[in-house]
């Protein structure tokens, strides 16, 4: 297990049991995804997070429901698009902005406040579609759109069932 890996978990057991038990049945792909999620918050690009840091990355780390290499790599997906200017490490503003739109996207299409592996697929669909240059981020006018679009998440949601092509082949309609 990687070194920011295990640092975290260690750390997470003390402040959320449940988180700490789900990353710690990782397997080892499970843990590489986990520590390029995690590498993202090392503001020190040092290996070792913060107190600070380790919050941070729990806030999106509890937006997914069963953090598993799939949902991992599928959450470091999305991330990239939310990484707005590339540099691999999120600071706190895209940290913000990746909670804001985790949760705001967890309502799309259930009730819950988790994301699973569909409803990440269909988001990074979403991200993907609305990315108008294809810079595998999202301008400030595209963040923009999105934010606004997701104030109403149920008809956001039809909109992109109706319209975004990535979504409807997902949805297989």
């Amino acid at each position: 297990m990687s070194d920011i890996v295990e640092q975290f978990v260690e750390a997470t057991r003390e402040e959320d049991k449940n988180l700490a038990s789900h990353l710690s049945s990782l397997d080892e792909a499970g843990k590489k995804q986990l520590a390029g999620v995690l590498h993202r918050f090392d503001q020190g690009k040092n290996g070792n997070l913060g107190a600070s840091e380790r919050l941070l990355a729990r806030r999106v780390l509890l937006k997914l429901r069963k953090p598993d290499t799939e949902v991992l790599t599928q959450t470091n997906k999305v991330l990239d698009y939310l990484d707005l200017n590339a540099d691999a490490t999120l600071d706190k503003n895209e940290v913000a902005l990746a909670v804001e739109v985790l949760e705001m996207f967890a309502q799309v299409d259930s009730d819950n406040d988790t994301l699973n592996l569909r409803e990440l697929e269909l988001l990074y669909a979403v991200l993907r579609n609305l990315d108008a240059d294809d810079s595998k981020k999202l301008e400030r006018p595209e963040r923009d759109k999105l934010r606004a679009a997701l104030e109403n998440p149920k008809d956001f949601w039809e909109n992109e069932k109706a319209n975004n092509p990535r979504v409807k082949e997902l949805l297989g309609s």
